[in-house]
């Protein structure tokens, strides 16, 4: 399996981008990244190949990240996040970094 960060980044893209994914796509992206079956037990699961399977997941991320190439939404949603972390490290006005780190939540 992937890195933590990447695993984490097809997830952020899942959440953001996903709905734009056939319904088989989605089954399938969600059982690896969300449910974290194996490749065998989706392929089981669905009646397809594991190699269907395997091809299914690249053409995915392929199609997430390209998305995320042309809008740009979780780019954005990480800056702005980097952002507010560093104003809230940087300021001393209590009421302030109350305001910020209840808005995060809304990002």
């Amino acid at each position: 399996m992937e890195n933590l960060q990447e695993f984490i980044y097809i997830n952020d893209l899942l959440v953001i981008y996903g709905k734009t994914l056939t319904e088989k796509q989605q089954v399938i992206m969600e059982s690896y990244y969300v449910f974290n079956l194996s490749l065998q037990e989706i392929a089981t699961n669905l009646g397809i190949s594991k190699a269907g399977v395997s091809d299914a997941i690249k053409v995915s991320i392929k199609h997430l990240e390209n998305l995320e190439n042309i809008v740009g939404h979780l780019a954005y949603k990480n800056k702005t996040e980097n952002l507010l972390a560093k104003i809230e490290e940087e300021t001393t006005d209590e009421h302030i970094k109350k305001l910020l780190s209840e808005d995060q939540d809304g990002i």
